[in-house]
């Protein structure tokens, strides 16, 4: 009878730790909104307001279209969305081929996917950039989502890996007895039972892509093609922070970000379901 109360007292304190942790993880986001909804003057007015008095949406206006931040959204999404589309094929039949065939030299190929991902990104700049300089890619968006595509490829070829271990090899030998090839099978049959990690490894690149600054620095100088992470910059001025624009402007960049891990996030459960039903 005694650890009936502990039990039901259990839950409300797990719900107001996560209470906790989320208003905390918000807060920076809410304050963000708050900013973006103030005058300049009120922007950097001691003590601070909570409250915009009156609050004014010039900060959105003079962002949208006044400012090349709309463009640098749109750079960023293209290289994101290449960086994602080239590691989904590549992962899906690299991890397809480490789980399902076994060859001389196995092992050394995955551990050195592993040493891929320990080495810094900052290291890498400089021979990146001369062999995107000799291939005639610097300042190309094409260029910028080639190399984040060869950036986060090592971990998703081991989490594509990983998913289809998972899948029964029975259904690849019943494909094989009705005359299907691997790359037939893989295509109706592997490839749609591991939506679910195609999706994750989508989702890693392209919001790990959308977020990165120092290669989109190093590697894109020209204006017309920057992306919004160094587009943000633009605010940073010689007379100090324009807040109010910079805080709308990092609203803007972070949205369609969001929707898009939203509307991944659906068809990730949809496509656990589909697997589930197969």
């Amino acid at each position: 009878m005694a650890r009936g109360p502990r039990r039901r007292r259990s839950p409300v304190l797990v719900h107001l730790l996560l209470a906790v942790f989320s208003a905390y993880s918000l807060f920076p986001l809410l304050w963000a909104l708050v900013t973006s909804l103030k005058r300049p003057e009120d922007a950097v007015a001691y003590p601070p307001t909570w409250i915009p008095e009156p609050p004014t949406l010039a900060n959105y206006a003079d962002v949208l279209l006044r400012t090349a931040v709309p463009w640098q959204v749109l750079n960023t999404m293209v290289a994101a969305g290449l960086a994602a589309g080239i590691v989904v094929v590549a992962s899906s039949l690299a991890g397809y081929g480490f789980a399902r065939f076994e060859f001389r030299g196995k092992q050394v190929l995955l551990v050195s996917l592993l040493g891929c991902v320990m080495v810094s990104g900052a290291t890498k700049v400089v021979p990146l950039y001369l062999m995107l300089h000799r291939a005639g890619l610097l300042n190309s968006l094409a260029g910028l989502g080639l190399v984040y595509a060869v950036e986060f490829l090592p971990i998703s070829v081991w989490l594509m890996k990983s998913y289809v271990e998972t899948i029964p090899v029975e259904l690849d030998e019943a494909a094989a007895v009705d005359g299907s090839g691997r790359l037939r099978t893989f295509v109706r049959i592997v490839f749609p039972l591991s939506l679910p990690g195609v999706v994750a490894v989508a989702l890693i690149t392209f919001v790990r892509s959308a977020q990165e600054f120092i290669y989109a620095a190093t590697f894109l100088t020209e204006p017309a093609v920057k992306t919004s992470p160094v587009g943000l910059y633009m605010f940073f001025t010689e007379l100090g922070v324009e807040w109010g624009h910079l805080t709308a402007a990092s609203l803007v960049v972070v949205l369609p970000i969001v929707l898009v891990f939203l509307l991944l996030q659906r068809w990730f459960v949809s496509g656990l379901t589909m697997g589930a039903v197969r």
